[in-house]
């Protein structure tokens, strides 16, 4: 075997190792762009809650967070940014974790096979933070005294959340609602607070006709 021979093969070996490496850099481009897209839809204007009591004048604000990829996240931080200020929610001890998503997808129609990657993310004791397996459900509150404290003017919603990738690693994501989701956050969220804030609880029952229930 002549040194052209030897070049050539190490030349072949070369190309095909960096071959290799740009199609699972790909892969893992195209896979995390996937699961962050069906992500970005985590956040939608049905799962806004909002509950009135008005023996006690309180009330409570939550969002619920869908995973419909297939793959587990971590949702680390939800943010309402405010004028000056801004509010963490906090996981809402009294739901537990459930698979909506997935119970959604069972009972339709057409029923595709489906594999879940696993991750390597574990649960911890942030409170802020839900660690949800893929097609499952969380919900997340604001702290109740938070909600009347002033008039709450929101600006934007940051949602963060932690993936594993195909190599291992562990990418922190931020993204945020879309427009419409958005809109109807601050349509329920800023007139809560308002009224809260003022006092003005006839206005609560006029604009939300929330329900009235027992402590």
């Amino acid at each position: 075997m002549n040194w052209i021979t030897v070049s050539e093969s190490t030349l072949s070996n070369i190309f095909a190792a960096f071959a290799i490496a740009v199609s699972a850099w790909l892969a893992s481009r195209i896979r995390n762009q996937i699961l962050e897209k069906r992500l970005a839809q985590s956040l939608s204007p049905n799962g806004i809650g909002m509950e009135f009591n008005s023996l006690t004048k309180t009330a409570k604000f939550t969002l619920q967070v869908h995973n419909y990829a297939d793959a587990a996240i971590r949702v680390r931080s939800i943010v309402l940014i405010a004028d000056k200020f801004h509010i963490e929610l906090r996981r809402c001890t009294k739901h537990f974790l459930n698979q909506i998503p997935l119970t959604n997808e069972i009972v339709a129609l057409n029923f595709s096979r489906k594999i879940f990657a696993k991750g390597f993310l574990e649960e911890d004791g942030n409170p802020h933070a839900m660690l949800l397996p893929p097609k499952t459900m969380g919900v997340w509150e604001v702290d109740p005294q938070t909600i009347g404290s002033r008039e709450w003017k929101i600006a934007k919603v940051y949602l963060a959340f932690e993936y594993t990738t195909l190599f291992g690693n562990v990418a922190l994501v931020r993204i945020e609602p879309n427009n419409k989701t958005l809109t109807s956050i601050r349509e329920s969220f800023e007139p809560l607070s308002r009224a809260l804030h003022s006092g003005n609880f006839e206005e609560m029952n006029s604009l939300f006709k929330l329900p009235h229930t027992t402590p």
